[in-house]
Formats: C-alpha cells, structure tokens, sequence
C-alpha cells in the first residue's frame, strides 16, 4: 500500500499555526506533527496534508496567502520512506 501527504515547514511556529488556519478557511484538512528531522531542524513543528491538496496550497503559496519554509511530498510505500522537495 502507498501512502503519500504533503509536508509543510515553516520558519516558526507562528507561522504554523497561522498557515493551519489559514488552510482550514481554504477548506483544507491539516494535521500538525512534529517537523520530520530528514527535513529541516528549524521550526518544531510542521502540517501535514492530503496528497489532494499540495496543488492548491502551492497555488496559495504563489499568491502569498501562506508564508512556507519548505514542501515536502512524503511517500510511504512497503514500510520505507522518500521524500520529495517541491518547493
């Protein structure tokens, strides 16, 4: 089985939090997690995503509606990890 989310990062953990809200009122389902340390040791935290919407968000991050460090697609496929950076 493949499961595949979008990873987002931030500078701080303000802009976590405002990114989550500002998601949540694009309808975007989010889930907060620990910054995954195979990406950055910068902010703490990080919001995990639908595969579905990394378009959209990077839609919102071109219009600078969010401010975002980084955008990760995770891939967990047989137990084994990628990463993919896309912005």
């Amino acid at each position: 089985m493949k499961e595949e989310y979008g990873i987002i990062t931030f500078e701080s953990t303000h802009h976590a939090i405002k990114a989550e809200n500002d998601l949540k009122k694009e309808n975007i389902q989010t889930k907060t997690i620990p910054t995954p340390r195979d990406i950055t040791l910068s902010c703490g935290i990080a919001i995990r995503v639908s595969y579905d919407d990394i378009e959209k968000i990077i839609m919102l991050v071109k219009e600078e509606k969010i401010m975002v460090n980084q955008i990760h697609l995770l891939i967990i496929e047989e137990g084994k990890r990628s990463l993919k950076k896309l912005i």
